[in-house]
């Protein structure tokens, strides 16, 4: 049998569905570079199809998919394509159905390394939409629950590895105009000898608006009782700060820490590495402050933040999506929060409730996204640039693209990594 699992009822699409073609000589240029692209990635893997055995089912695919009504190509698998594929096989009888050679590889063996292949060697040619609905079909075809918008997810974290580096100086020079960094030297000379801080282990109510000033934060009015804490874009610099080791506090006392030295005085690699670490945290914060919220939608709005800062990391990636659009996609990736098909507490209504749960879910991570999305923008981090279709997108200034891209990797890696044991205490 071509399918593992026969599909659920065909959905309504939210993207733009539509036939592509595609000449007999794209084809063949495709099928020498799915397989070369498949050997290496097959290499070593004892559960994945040989390659002579997956091209000879891509082979058999191609030319299936090209017999079916309309345009219909396998360089473009959207989701009418896929639609249209997989009904073809519903309706198919046992002598294609048992053909010998899905026995080498399945159809959905074959969609499923496709989609990779298009996804990593940047070919995919579709919208956002139709690349999210196509990863949909897949993994409903694979059993992968969610696999929509953990593909999705893994397809932008993976983009960071390909964030090209400028020369070190440049780096440097581009971090260096990041006010959240140019603000660090004037800070520490400030500081001197040494600071008094509150009980809290923060800065003074008078000395807030000195700190403000040297990072170009607007004063904020300052109410009784009212702390550095109350200030997020100070928290998080301050977190970040002290995470480096670039000061370093003693009970009530702030001074300059061990790791300001070599940040002034290290040779270029140590101060770009010292960078790195700084920008980490500074984004840590931003990304477990959501998921440290009194909400069970922390760790959603986080996701669709580090994705969102892919994209910002990558103008070739996505092009045209703006910061709306990509919050539709995880909108859509997020799967139903109760099955529609179970009546439960409320009997016929649960599938109304449901669908408003999941409008309310869905409305509450993308303001919050694009909440945090605003603050680092404001302190320097991105630059918001307007979208040909309407609304905006975010960049990040080219030469300190690699340095954020690898701070946002170990951001993201430390989630995983440095979650305590029930034997450890917390890390920093």
């Amino acid at each position: 049998m071509p399918t593992s699992k026969k599909r659920s009822s065909a959905k309504k699409r939210t993207g733009v569905s539509r036939s592509v073609g595609t000449s007999p000589t794209a084809i063949s240029a495709l099928t020498l570079a799915f397989g070369s692209w498949y050997r290496t990635h097959a290499e070593g893997l004892d559960d994945h199809p040989t390659p002579d055995a997956m091209l000879a089912s891509f082979s058999r695919l191609n030319t299936i998919t090209a017999g079916l009504p309309g345009k219909r190509t396998l360089a473009h698998p959207v989701p009418d394509t896929l639609d249209a594929l997989l009904d073809h096989f519903d309706d198919a009888d046992d002598a294609e159905l048992d053909a010998p050679v899905w026995e080498g590889a399945s159809v959905v063996d074959v969609l499923d390394h496709l989609l990779d292949f298009l996804i990593e060697t940047e070919r995919w040619r579709g919208t956002t939409a139709e690349l999210e609905e196509s990863s949909e079909i897949i993994h409903e075809l694979t059993g992968d629950e969610g696999g929509a918008a953990s593909g999705f997810f893994t397809l932008l974290v993976e983009s960071l590895e390909t964030v090209e580096a400028a020369p070190v100086e440049a780096q440097l020079a581009s971090l260096d105009r990041w006010s959240v960094i140019a603000a660090i030297p004037g800070f520490l000379a400030w500081i001197g000898d040494g600071k008094t801080l509150t009980a809290t282990g923060a800065l003074r109510t008078a000395d807030i608006p000195v700190v403000e000033g040297l990072l170009g934060l607007p004063p904020q009015r300052q109410v009784p009782g009212a702390s550095m804490w109350d200030s997020q874009p100070l928290s998080a610099w301050w977190y970040a700060l002290a995470e480096s080791k670039i000061i370093a506090l003693d009970g009530p006392s702030l001074r300059a820490g061990s790791g300001f030295g070599p940040w002034v005085d290290g040779d270029s690699a140590e101060a770009l590495e010292l960078r790195v670490a700084f920008v980490r945290h500074y984004l840590t914060w931003w990304l477990t402050k959501e998921l440290d919220a009194d909400t069970e939608l922390g760790s959603e709005v986080t996701i669709r933040v580090i994705g969102q800062l892919c994209v910002a990391l990558s103008p070739e990636l996505l092009p045209g999506a703006s910061v709306d659009a990509l919050n539709l996609v995880f909108d859509d990736a997020r799967p139903d929060h109760d099955d529609p098909d179970d009546e439960g507490l409320f009997g016929d209504d649960d599938e109304e409730l449901s669908a408003e749960v999941h409008r309310l879910s869905n409305e509450y991570a993308s303001e919050r996204t694009v909440a945090v999305l605003g603050e680092l923008s404001t302190s320097g981090a991105l630059t918001e640039t307007p979208v040909a279709t309407g609304g905006i997108r975010y960049v990040v200034e080219p030469d300190r693209a690699h340095a954020f891209s690898r701070a946002l990797q170990l951001a993201v890696g430390g989630f995983v990594d440095d979650e305590p044991r029930d034997d450890e205490g917390e890390t920093a």
